[in-house]
């Protein structure tokens, strides 16, 4: 099972962040020079299809939620109306900040959408994903949404990991929820892409 062990092609008991037995593939014994590589199993980042069905949720759920912010500051005329526009602003930015960034980063890299699909963010090393990373990844889908949504699964069908723009930026990947994010050693963060295709 994912994050217990046994991924396909992996030893018994063998973990993210701990190199195949006998090194990392490619290595003949020394150091593998090139392009990160994360130890993250490609198979568990093939999750596209949910991927989509998960941010279709969570847009209805913010959009729903913005909606009623704007219906109850949405008042007023003159100053008092611009005073609840700025107000509308800040407890918007606050509300996608608290989603997007705050809860995932407090419940395993999920919002309620990946929740509810199974899958979760990571890093690209094999870590939980920091508050920075989550917010870096988080920007296009605010910033250009429905927009960000085509380009996502553009970038994403052409990805290794199957990674977005704002994953590339962030160094993120998603993965099944049953994945357990471990941070990789030190020594193998850095190894190279020989013999990883």
């Amino acid at each position: 099972m994912p994050g217990q062990g046994g991924y396909p092609g992996t030893p018994q008991g063998q973990q993210y962040g701990s190199p195949p037995q006998g090194g990392m593939p490619g290595s003949r014994g020394g150091p593998s020079y090139g392009a990160p590589m994360s130890p993250v199993n490609e198979i568990e980042t093939r999750v596209t299809g949910r991927r989509i069905v998960q941010y279709i949720i969570d847009a209805i759920i913010t959009g729903v939620v913005f909606s009623l912010i704007y219906w109850a500051l949405n008042r007023g005329t003159g100053a008092v109306h611009v005073f609840l526009w700025l107000v509308l602003v800040a407890v918007n930015i606050a509300w996608y900040f608290v989603y997007w960034v705050a809860r995932p980063f407090t419940s395993n890299g999920q919002t309620l959408g990946m929740q509810l699909l199974g899958i979760r963010v990571i890093s690209k090393d094999g870590g939980p994903a920091g508050m920075a990373q989550l917010f870096i990844r988080s920007v296009l889908l605010v910033l250009f949404t429905p927009l960000s949504l085509l380009v996502g699964i553009i970038t994403m069908m052409f990805s290794r990991y199957r990674q977005r723009v704002g994953d590339h930026l962030a160094g993120t990947l998603v993965v099944r929820a049953s994945v357990q994010p471990i941070p990789a050693q030190q020594e193998f963060a850095g190894a190279g892409h020989a013999g990883s295709r």
